[in-house]
């Protein structure tokens, strides 16, 4: 089964410093308020230059941010101070409680980036905070394993059962992946456009929520960048 779900269709939040496209909409919207499998929030935010979230607590979540364009400053109650680059990712795992600030560092451009949230599998851990910054050359026409909670080598660890991954496909590319039983996969395409199974079209901002399905294939006709999410 696979459910598209097209950008215009998102939640949309819209303050003098924010925009936030909500794939899930923490409730306000009831039709998108429900997540998918262990995904509880995919936001698609772009922040003014020096503003920001102010300091706020969380608690038994983990939180990966991808940074898309401009830079992203993060500080928490852990003694944590980080900024995170342009194709830089961050980990949160809020366990048994944790407080932090999200804000552009830049005074002159905004942040644009990805915030996805899942549910803790195992609760009440230690927290914890890690970024790494990954470079287009390393996705380049394949999925690069970014976050995993399955000791991928070279990724941020998440207490949680799922892997993520970047790819960056030149034009007239094509992949696939194989779904293990029973696992679910969520798309999304961050940049460009490209053919799901060949009977999907999906644009910049548009999502697949694919479940009982064997192996998937995305094909491009120009370049695109897509982030794909395999979780339970």
């Amino acid at each position: 089964m696979i459910k598209i779900i097209a950008s215009d269709n998102r939640y949309t939040v819209k303050r003098d410093w924010i925009e936030c496209k909500l794939s899930f909409s923490f409730k306000e919207d009831k039709e998108n308020s429900q997540g998918f499998g262990v995904l509880k929030a995919f936001n698609d935010d772009v922040i003014k230059a020096g503003e920001g979230f102010t300091r706020h607590p969380h608690t038994n979540m983990e939180i990966v941010s991808y940074v898309i364009d401009g830079q992203l400053g993060h500080e928490d109650s852990l003694g944590n101070v980080g900024l995170v680059n342009a194709g830089g990712v961050q980990r949160i795992t809020a366990g048994s409680g944790v407080e932090h600030t999200e804000h552009n560092h830049s005074e002159d451009e905004e942040v644009h980036f990805l915030q996805l949230w899942f549910e803790s599998k195992d609760k009440d851990v230690a927290p914890s905070w890690e970024e790494k910054d990954f470079s287009k050359k390393e996705q380049l026409n394949k999925l690069l394993p970014i976050v995993s909670g399955h000791n991928q080598e070279g990724t941020l660890s998440i207490n949680q059962d799922v892997d993520i991954y970047l790819a960056t496909l030149e034009a007239n590319n094509e992949l696939s992946y194989s779904l293990k039983n029973k696992r679910k996969v969520y798309l999304f395409v961050i940049e460009g456009s490209l053919e799901l199974n060949d009977s999907y079209d999906l644009a910049k901002g548009d999502s697949a929520q694919i479940e009982d399905t064997s192996q998937i294939t995305l094909a491009t006709n120009d370049k695109t960048e897509i982030i794909l999410i395999d979780l339970i």
